[in-house]
């Protein structure tokens, strides 16, 4: 399964799930940056209603993998504008989608929820979802992980 991960992250702990992903998996790995500074509370809260995200890069081609994972900060019960700006850039058509966020507490269902939408309305075949909770220390995050992607059952999916 070829397999690439993209994500963005703030505080690392996204990034620390996305290389466990790509040690794990041997998948390939992209990191969207966002230059925007000065966000409002409406900006973190409402990111599918206001776009204030300059991200880099805008597209990423996928036309060699079978699998994108996409992973995001839950903001207020949200994805980040970066990735749902991101997201609007792209097209998934012919392409399974594998959705995780990671999060200090509540809220990782919703994001995940209207990550999914947004995915499918991009033509993506959203295949799994999965959140990680960061309260612990990098190892925790990482076993957290490796159980996610074991619960996945990615193998029954197909090997490529």
């Amino acid at each position: 399964m070829r397999s690439l991960i993209i994500y963005y992250t703030r505080s690392g702990n996204t990034g620390l799930v996305a290389h466990t992903i790509k040690k794990e998996l041997g998948a390939h790995v992209r990191e969207i940056t966002d230059f925007t500074n000065n966000r409002t509370v409406l900006d973190y809260m409402f990111p599918n209603l206001i776009d204030s995200a300059s991200i880099s890069p805008r597209k990423v081609d996928i036309d060699y993998y079978e699998t994108i994972f996409i992973g995001t900060p839950v903001w207020f019960g949200s994805l980040t504008p970066a990735i749902k700006k991101f997201i609007d850039n792209m097209d998934f058509k012919n392409k399974n989608v594998i959705l995780f966020n990671t999060m200090k507490g509540i809220g990782g269902d919703i994001a995940i929820k209207r990550m999914a939408k947004l995915v499918k309305k991009h033509n993506g075949n959203v295949i799994g979802s999965f959140g990680i909770i960061t309260r612990g220390d990098d190892y925790d995050i990482m076993d957290c992980t490796r159980l996610a992607i074991k619960n996945l059952e990615l193998n029954k999916i197909g090997n490529g």
